[in-house]
């Protein structure tokens, strides 16, 4: 039988699928939009979901084009492929769950997401970022590079998620909380409600310690607690007062700004520092 659309596939081969792949037949026969069964509305024709102006944000344009232009995406997954024992670990980890897998703040580096296609490259992932730049340029790559069809696109505001209450199996963070625009408490919060019970938010971020703090001179504190007091937070409280009771903390190592191009990391080289961030692993369960 040539695939023409014209014929339904035989009941006992649709009955045989159905068993292996633990799915219903109606399932497999039905063109289902998982974003419009999680968030009620419908993808663009582009395959991506918007929850924000399609627009790049006026403050984000010089930035946005900057990535775009350098290949950041193409550039940081070739990274990605390499060998990295932190990344690589956390990345089995959240693949060995079931079910939906909501990675926030992708960025141009791709968080977790590219870690977990290595050690499940059928896991189903939500790709998600404010940056509607950073999305296109993850689906326009992705789309000839993998093949999945287990790869959703969206962008939306982690303050504000689109998802419906009690939707999503793992939420996967690997920066992107810290760097949201708005407060990172209520985008915990956000991660709380969407999780479904025995949901798990695995985070990454960090965080410049007291003792760091403390050994740079006092007229870079000051600046730095006046601009950037964010980047003394490690967001446990936070995470506690979301509503997880069940979190685990694991201290992943540390980072330079140096080795950075992320906005705070240009505002430490204009002071002349060379920022020490600890780096954690969180893993929170919603009970």
């Amino acid at each position: 039988m040539r695939e023409s659309g014209n014929a339904v596939p035989d009941i006992d081969i649709l009955l045989d699928l159905s068993h292996l792949y633990n799915v219903t037949i109606n399932e497999m026969l039905e063109d289902i939009d998982l974003l419009r069964e999680l968030t009620g509305k419908e993808t663009r024709h582009s395959g991506i979901a918007y929850f924000v102006p399609e627009q790049e944000r006026e403050y984000n344009i010089a930035w946005a084009t900057k990535m775009k232009n350098g290949k950041w995406v193409n550039h940081n997954w070739e990274y990605t492929r390499k060998v990295n024992p932190s990344m690589d670990n956390v990345g089995k980890q959240i693949a060995s769950y079931d079910g939906i897998i909501l990675e926030i703040g992708t960025g141009p580096g791709g968080g977790y997401m590219p870690y977990i296609l290595k050690a499940n490259p059928d896991a189903t992932i939500i790709i998600s970022d404010l940056s509607p730049t950073v999305i296109s340029e993850w689906k326009n790559f992705l789309d000839k590079t993998v093949d999945s069809p287990n790869l959703y696109y969206a962008v939306f505001d982690f303050c504000a998620m689109p998802f419906k209450n009690n939707s999503i199996d793992i939420i996967s963070d690997g920066g992107g909380i810290g760097n949201c625009d708005g407060e990172k408490s209520q985008a915990l919060k956000e991660a709380y409600r969407v999780l479904k019970p025995g949901g798990k938010l695995i985070t990454s971020t960090g965080f410049v310690n007291k003792e760091t703090l403390a050994a740079l001179p006092g007229e870079v504190q000051n600046v730095l607690i006046e601009k950037r007091p964010d980047i003394f937070e490690d967001l446990y409280e936070d995470t506690v007062l979301a509503g997880f009771s069940k979190i685990d903390s694991v201290i992943s190592g540390c980072w330079y700004t140096d080795d950075d191009d992320s906005a705070i990391a240009d505002l430490a080289r204009s002071l002349g520092v060379n920022l020490k961030f600890t780096s954690y692993t969180r893993y929170c369960t919603k009970e």
